[in-house]
């Protein structure tokens, strides 16, 4: 029967899961939520149904096992092995069924009154199973009345402090610079320390009322926070990593299979059950959080789809996924690898056990460096500091050799994974990036880290705590302190600034770090701290990076490679080119010159671009493909400038005859590129540059692709070969072949979504293109569709380089809607003779953007208005 009704309930999930998938989009968002709210509420039911089922089989083994007696045999022997694992699918079964529902309601579905209703009964069968006092408590209320209304004001008040954080203005003088980032600093350590007061007082109160609600303990205890908490870097947003301690006393009067014992931890755990309840009514727990198996499996592929962008990430419990599980009914679900589980709930000199390497390492994620940082939230406070004393006293003895050996594994790790060069360089692409990973955990991180190699063991401890103690000890000078603590100030800025600015947990962000960026819908950088702060953050969080792998705790200045690489990547080319003046040209590596000239190019500076790569080539041997970015940036200057170089083409020529194939995809690819451009667009030798495009097309298709990073870039590569090839076959009169290169294009970019988003601008030239080739061809209505579609993309993702474009866009539009005679405009449009040369250029030009800026300036307000909604 137990078998029957697992198999009916796991085909029933798998049946709803199917039916949620299809109101998804392969990346499992949904598409319709008031329809995917109907699945969630039907999930959540079946969850129900399930922790019906597990108590229901409970209460008959029990049954069985008081008729049998204590007469050992191989059926009690089965009951007992089964018994423990019961009581837990019981609770997660709850959670993941209140979470289903909550995220359900959170979607506003046309059905919510019956889905609070289900709710409440789901609540008041909880409360039955935890055998309460109050069975009467009203969950709904109690969240609604006292929970969600402290909450709100911990948040307002956090963003009045928020509007009190000033930007630092790039023209003070250092002194001043200094007293306005000293009070930053304060300010931020005030605001972070006021969100830990409040958010603690959040938890100490639903904690207090789960106690009211559940009985008297059965024991002294404390609940005790860590992660951000304890570190006092929680936000309002943030979710509650903790643990429940018990009085060790009831260790030593009761053994652990006693029943006082086992039902000390019962309580507990339903303490927690209530807790979690709670907390999942505030709807801020997205569903992968609770880890359902049809829907978040990380074990199976084909049951890890689900995507919630709905559910507001914000105060929850950490997430049931098995390498988090920080709360206290912690990991209970075993898998193949590792089989294990691991209770959060425990008395002290239990719990301190964890503090074990071993132990530490065989549940995937650092517990025992977790448990040394912690925070008082509710109970007795006589608990916790007995529990602080003794992990402090087990962290100073010789037995914590594996700590030592766990903490170098730990930095390694979090050099590769948050090293400030290899988190800047995602962005330089101009990629999404991730706010928690680039900033907040590429200075956090290592301040902490920094704690633990100089065994600052005092719970709770902020990064504040570890730079004043490391500076007390006099290892950090003053100057250096104030650096790091100003870093620290930066990035928990940054971090609640965003959050807020979105009201939920959200690191991701989608735009690129450009210093005069005005959106204040997207958590920028620069717009949440300041161009100057933004740029001393990451050459502050450079140098702590550097002072730990050199072990040298004095401050140390980022070089000029450095400096550039910083400025290069964050998009401020001005900048850069400012850092450059009056720097001498060997002491600087040859990456750093690609970067200046990148820069150079990037503000117009067409004759510093070739005057430099001159001058940086003359100095080297010329046989290395490192340099092949050089001559593609002085190639693009010297079209911008209409100018011929012989030196620089007979150089480019001479890389195309010698650059191995082997290395198209790590420089070959410029060479070949900026030889062809020189051949069209300054030597209009249209017919051999084709020769050269279709080259290289051939080795970048034999080039092989080892990465999923590399198919992208190689995808990239591919989409612009094929628009440079389009543009030669224009040039040569074959329009026909050249739209069947640009289709191609769009082929590609259809195919591999994450192409289009670093290829945008090359989509919006290649329907340029395409409307100029079907004008070409007489097809106006193909033409007129191309160049609205241009026009199109351009408004989704204007940059300043295509507002020139605009006006010209515009005219062509209307030259097609003209030919098509649309609304009899043909005989009116063409008696104004600039719409006549326009046209005659529109039939004939080399390239779109050589249209004469004076022939579409004149065109009025009223022209530019035809642009289509």
């Amino acid at each position: 029967m137990s078998k029957r009704a697992n198999k009916y309930l796991w085909e029933k999930e798998l049946s709803l899961a199917k039916g949620l998938k299809e109101c998804c989009n392969e990346k499992g968002e949904e598409k319709d939520t008031k329809k995917s709210a109907t699945f969630l509420h039907q999930l959540g039911l079946v969850y129900k149904e399930r922790s019906e089922h597990f108590q229901w089989r409970f209460t008959f083994a029990m049954a069985v096992l008081t008729l049998i007696g204590n007469v050992p045999s191989r059926i009690t022997d089965l009951i007992r092995n089964a018994l423990p694992a019961i009581p837990t699918s019981i609770r997660f079964a709850l959670i993941r069924s209140a979470a289903l529902m909550n995220a359900a309601i959170v979607r506003k579905p046309s059905n919510v009154n019956e889905v609070k209703n289900d709710l409440d009964k789901l609540h008041r069968y909880a409360l039955k199973l935890a055998k309460v006092q109050r069975d009467h408590f009203d969950v709904d209320a109690y969240v609604d009345e006292v929970v969600r209304e402290k909450i709100k004001l911990m948040r307002e008040e956090t963003k009045l402090a928020l509007d009190k954080l000033q930007h630092i203005p790039d023209d003070v003088s250092s002194e001043r610079a200094h007293e306005l980032e000293m009070d930053k600093i304060n300010r931020v350590k005030t605001l972070q320390n006021n969100i830990a007061e409040k958010y603690t007082d959040i938890m100490n109160s639903i904690s207090d009322k789960c106690v009211e609600v559940m009985g008297k303990p059965p024991c002294r205890y404390c609940v005790a926070g860590m992660g951000s908490l304890a570190r006092k870097e929680i936000t309002p947003y943030s979710d509650f990593e903790h643990i429940i301690l018990l009085d060790d006393e009831l260790l030593q009067n009761h053994n652990e299979s006693s029943d006082q014992y086992q039902s000390a931890l019962e309580y507990f755990r339903w303490f927690s059950i209530l807790f979690h309840v709670i907390i999942l009514r505030l709807g801020e727990t997205i569903i992968p959080a609770v880890s359902l198996p049809s829907l978040n499996n990380n074990q199976i592929k084909e049951h890890n789809w689900f995507y919630d962008a709905h559910t507001p990430s914000g105060i929850s419990f950490d997430g049931m996924v098995l390498h988090a599980c920080k709360f206290p009914l912690g990991r209970q679900e075993k898998t193949k690898n590792k089989p294990w589980t691991t209770e959060l709930i425990k008395p002290v000199t239990k719990m301190v056990k964890y503090l074990d390497a071993d132990v530490d390492l065989k549940n995937g994620y650092h517990l025992g460096d977790i448990l040394t940082k912690t925070s008082f939230v509710s109970g007795f406070n006589i608990i916790y500091e007995e529990f602080s004393r003794r992990v402090t006293g087990q962290m100073q003895t010789s037995q914590m050799s594996g700590q030592n050996e766990l903490l170098k594994q730990q930095l390694e790790e979090d050099f590769n994974n948050f090293h400030v060069g290899k988190n800047l360089d995602a962005l330089y692409l101009n990629s999404p990036f991730n706010i928690k990973r680039v900033v907040h955990r590429s200075s956090t991180l290592f301040i902490a880290a920094l704690g633990r190699l100089n065994s600052i063991y005092q719970s709770p401890c902020s990064c504040y705590d570890v730079i004043e103690t490391l500076k007390r000890r006099r290892i950090f000078d003053s100057e250096t302190a104030h650096k790091l603590a100003y870093a620290v100030s930066i990035a928990c800025e940054v971090r609640i600034k965003a959050y807020c600015l979105k009201g939920k947990q959200d690191d991701m962000t989608t735009k690129r770090l450009y210093y005069d960026s005005t959106n204040n819908i997207i958590p920028d950088l620069v717009a949440a701290v300041g161009e100057k702060s933004i740029i001393d953050y990451f050459k502050i969080t450079w140098s702590l990076q550097t002072m730990i792998r050199e072990k040298n705790y004095k401050t140390v200045e980022t070089d000029l490679d450095a400096n550039i690489f910083i400025l290069s990547t964050l998009g401020m080319s001005k900048r850069l080119c400012k850092e450059w003046e009056d720097r001498k040209l060997k002491k600087i590596h040859v990456s750093s010159v690609m970067r200046v000239l990148a820069a150079f190019y990037n503000t117009n500076r067409f004759k510093s671009v070739i005057s430099l790569g001159k001058q940086f080539l003359s100095l080297q041997s010329f046989n290395q493909p490192a340099y092949s970015p050089m001559l593609f940036y002085m190639n693009n200057a010297l079209i911008s400038l209409d100018r011929k170089d012989d030196e620089i083409f007979q150089k480019l020529k001479f890389f195309t005859q010698h650059f191995s194939p082997n290395n198209v995809l790590d420089g070959g690819w410029e060479v070949y590129e900026a030889y062809g451009s020189y051949l069209l667009d300054i030597l209009f030798d249209h017919k051999q540059a084709l020769g050269v495009f279709i080259k290289l097309q051939k080795l970048l298709l034999s080039s092989p692709q080892s990465s999923d990073k590399k198919k992208v870039y190689f995808q990239c590569l591919i989409s612009r070969t094929l628009y440079s090839i389009a543009k030669c076959l224009h040039y040569n009169g074959n329009n026909k072949q050249a739209i069947k290169k640009l289709d191609e294009i769009f082929e590609v970019c259809i195919q591999h979504e994450t192409t289009v988003f670093y290829a945008k601008p090359l989509v919006e030239r290649s329907h340029l293109l395409l409307g100029v080739c079907y004008y070409a061809e007489k097809y106006f209505s193909k033409a007129k569709a191309s160049f609205e579609r241009a026009l199109l993309l351009h408004k989704q993702h204007a940059c300043k380089h295509s507002e020139q474009k605009l006006p010209k866009i515009h005219m062509a539009i209307k030259c097609c809607k003209a030919m098509l005679n649309e609304d009899n405009e043909f005989e009116s449009f063409f008696t104004h003779v600039e719409n006549r040369n326009f046209e005659a250029d529109l039939c004939h030009f080399r390239n779109f953007d050589d249209l004469l800026a004076s022939q579409t300036a004149t065109f009025s307000q009223e022209e530019n208005s035809s642009c289509p909604k």
